[in-house]
């Protein structure tokens, strides 16, 4: 299954609760990102185990080995063969220097673009900046500041 139909079908699948799609999908939207490698989600803490429970009526719970700088609350991997993995998390938290940062998921920034719910850019460029991730979040400030420049072209969201 291609990336656009996956995503168009998982965002289908996961309409009634508030989510977003961020990570290297939202850079492929973007243009930023040739080939992602899985899925990232965020949704909410108080929907995390009835997503779960959906995406295992699709997909296959995988096992998942920590950072212990991540200090998400919920996390899931899920996987089906032929498809990019999903990563679900909720409550994103990380220990920088011993100490803790969490990150607010705030769905009402999140819009539908040819039937997949994304996150906004400068959501993942704090997270990228928070899971020390410098070339994204490079690609991101450029990406952010090009857009925001009177002379350049945006396209329609």
């Amino acid at each position: 299954m291609n990336l656009s139909a996956q995503l168009q079908q998982l965002s289908t699948l996961l309409q009634p609760y508030p989510f977003g799609i961020g990570g290297s999908c939202l850079l492929w939207q973007l243009g930023l990102e040739a080939n992602p490698g899985d899925i990232d989600v965020v949704c909410r803490e108080q929907d995390f185990d009835a997503i779960c429970q959906l995406l295992a009526q699709h997909y296959s719970p995988e096992a998942v080995t920590f950072n212990p700088d991540f200090v998400t609350r919920h996390f899931a991997r899920f996987s089906q063969p032929g498809q990019r993995d999903i990563e679900l998390m909720a409550g994103i938290a990380v220990l920088q220097q011993g100490r803790l940062i969490e990150w607010t998921f705030h769905p009402e920034r999140c819009y539908w673009q040819n039937q997949i719910c994304f996150m906004p850019a400068s959501d993942w460029l704090e997270l990228y900046g928070l899971f020390n991730r410098p070339k994204r979040v490079e690609t991101l400030q450029r990406y952010l500041a090009q857009s925001n420049s009177p002379c350049s072209k945006r396209d329609a969201v």
